[in-house]
């Protein structure tokens, strides 16, 4: 018997969670999933960003940080796939390379934004500025 992973549970938002971003050209819609750990797929990682979906899952019941980490994490994986990074000859083409590529920079950009205070702040101030 071939045990499949059944999808997970798509829950409401808490308050003022996010239900979308924009990525270069696409509007990725944002799921809030609870999982079951015995039987549903992404119970191995607290994210997943489905290109062919245009989604990004993201288990609800994660603290700020990984939360925090986790959305970061799967954009960063939206725009490797919008940039064609991880296309036949991208320089991102194996799996495995793209996910320590992706998880490497979004560490140390949270790290960033942690340890600088004033850093969000200052991008949106500036960033619509000609």
């Amino acid at each position: 018997m071939i045990n499949k992973k059944k999808k997970p549970t798509v829950v409401e938002p808490e308050k003022g969670e996010p239900t979308g971003v924009k990525v270069g050209y696409r509007d990725i819609d944002i799921e809030w999933i609870a999982p079951d750990f015995k039987l549903d797929e992404l119970t191995d990682c607290f994210g997943q960003y489905k290109s062919r979906e245009g989604v990004i899952q993201i288990q609800n019941s994660l603290g700020g940080q990984e939360k925090a980490n986790t959305l970061l994490h799967e954009v960063l994986h939206a725009c490797v796939y919008g940039s064609g990074l991880n296309q036949a000859n991208g320089a991102l083409k194996e799996d495995d390379n793209e996910e320590i590529v992706v998880n490497q920079i979004t560490n140390y950009l949270m790290g960033v934004f942690r340890d600088n205070d004033w850093f969000l702040d200052y991008l949106k101030k500036h960033i619509k500025k000609p």
